[in-house]
């Protein structure tokens, strides 16, 4: 197999990329001046040694060179609202919402959604951690935890077998659970929506 083909099969394993678009990125780079692969090639690199992921939230995060002990990202350390926890699907996710300006908690990464017909759910989302992490959190003041997934199928299906396993624990700690304002469209992935609906969606929360 030739390195056009190996690189596109490479190319491929992004999500959402099929074998014609895959194909025309192998080509881009072939087009472009031997700086600009090479610069690529080091950053992709770079990538793992310089970013880490929050034990926290699990959130990729920049290695901070002052703390290389530290296995935290600066969201969990910082002065944020600790009494309430966000459940987002991923880091773009994440991103969305602290863009959107209306959000100054804490964060919970799931590492994805539930396929619907999945018939073992809790290994395809950090399940156990998030009850974990909501029992370490119960002692720092945690009193809400919000449920910000995507308005579809899969993100409501994870949405309810996620109420389903942490509602004991959370009225054993006194905790209440939330979910998004209903500001965001059916269909509507969280990554996809601008500022000011999520703004209204968290506003809106129930």
């Amino acid at each position: 197999m030739s390195s056009i083909e190996n690189l596109s099969h490479l190319f491929m394993k992004f999500p959402g990329i099929g074998t014609r678009q895959a194909k025309r990125f192998v080509y881009f780079l072939l087009a472009q001046d031997p700086y600009f692969v090479d610069s690529l090639a080091r950053e992709i690199s770079a990538l793992k040694k310089d970013i880490a992921q929050c034990a926290g939230c699990f959130r990729f995060y920049q290695k901070r060179i002052s703390s290389n002990s530290s296995t935290l990202c600066d969201i969990c350390v910082d002065d944020a609202d600790s009494s309430t926890l966000m459940v987002v699907e991923k880091d773009t996710d994440l991103e969305s919402v602290r863009r959107s300006g209306g959000y100054a908690g804490r964060y919970f990464i799931l590492g994805g959604t539930i396929p619907v017909l999945e018939r073992d759910p809790a290994s395809k989302i950090r399940i156990r951690e998030l009850l974990e992490r909501i029992e370490g959190s119960a002692t720092d003041g945690l009193t809400e935890i919000i449920l910000a997934l995507s308005v579809n199928p899969e993100g409501d299906f994870t949405h309810d077998y996620i109420l389903k396993v942490i509602t004991p624990l959370a009225e054993q700690l006194g905790i209440t659970i939330t979910t998004l304002g209903r500001g965001l469209s059916t269909g509507t992935e969280l990554e996809y929506s601008d500022s000011d609906t999520l703004r209204h969606a968290l506003k809106n929360r129930g």
